[in-house]
């Protein structure tokens, strides 16, 4: 059985694509998990070194961040409130503004970018850095968020390989990233090796009309992995573009890591 309760490949080639499906009548937009406490623990841990850093909000939000602190039972009318609650990060796209900036936040577990890089930014722009995103799924995405209806919730999955578990890898810790980065080798890759995927929510509140966009980050050492799953994500290392592997943080240390999926 796999470490992780959702895995992103179906086949072993690398693909660009949104895979956004429809909430089934079953799913829910927020997943308590049994290390519910544990995470919460780390976010007010974040929060406690610098909660302007993980928590953010511009005037003229307050109607969406009062929608989403309601829809998840916070005492408080703001995205701060609300983050406190739930293990998923939170951000909201103004659909009433042209581009569907970001205006508010509650970013925890963001995997190398920060709320002080994107707050206030059209979406489109927001997704720049992106190698491809403009010219290939960057104006579906973007339609797809204009076309969404309250009450019907769509998920996504996204992943990378990161060489550490922690759940934390905001911008600030992109040097001890890029130290850890360096200590993978074929011999231990599959322990110090993370597979994190990303379970992303978009929903339209129906009140404010903002979009909710839910992040909930789950990760497992590679070596977890079920043996179907790392050929799968074999394929996928090999076959996904250089540039695409430096912009997800991988090509530091893909060499050694296909290296012990090859072996395995």
């Amino acid at each position: 059985m796999s470490a992780l309760p959702y895995f992103p490949f179906a086949t072993p080639r690398y693909e660009m694509k949104i895979g956004a499906v429809p909430l089934g009548p079953t799913d829910r937009i927020f997943e308590r998990g049994t290390n519910f406490a544990e995470e919460m623990a780390l976010k007010r841990a974040c929060l406690a070194y610098d909660a302007r850093y993980y928590c953010q909000a511009l005037p003229g939000s307050e109607a969406a961040q009062a929608e989403v602190a309601a829809l998840v039972g916070a005492v408080g009318a703001g995205i701060a409130a609300a983050g406190d609650c739930v293990q998923e990060d939170l951000l909201l796209l103004d659909a009433q503004q042209p581009g569907l900036p970001l205006v508010a936040g509650h970013l925890c577990f963001a995997n190398a970018w920060c709320l002080d890089e994107k707050i206030g930014k059209p979406f489109l722009a927001i997704h720049g850095p992106v190698p491809g995103f403009a010219s290939s799924i960057g104006p579906g995405s973007e339609k797809l968020l204009m076309r969404l209806q309250p009450g019907r919730a769509v998920s996504r999955l996204n992943w990378a390989v990161k060489s550490s578990g922690q759940l934390d890898l905001t911008s600030r810790w992109d040097e001890q990233v890029r130290e850890w980065n360096a200590l993978v080798d074929a011999d231990n890759a599959g322990e110090r090796c993370w597979m994190r995927v990303e379970r992303q929510t978009l929903s339209r509140l129906p009140q404010s009309e903002a979009i909710l966009f839910t992040v909930r980050t789950y990760t497992a050492p590679v070596a977890q992995l079920a043996v179907e799953q790392r050929e799968l994500l074999r394929g996928v290392l090999q076959s996904c573009p250089e540039e695409m592997l430096r912009y997800k943080g991988i090509l530091a240390f893909a060499a050694p890591l296909l290296r012990y999926l090859s072996l395995q």
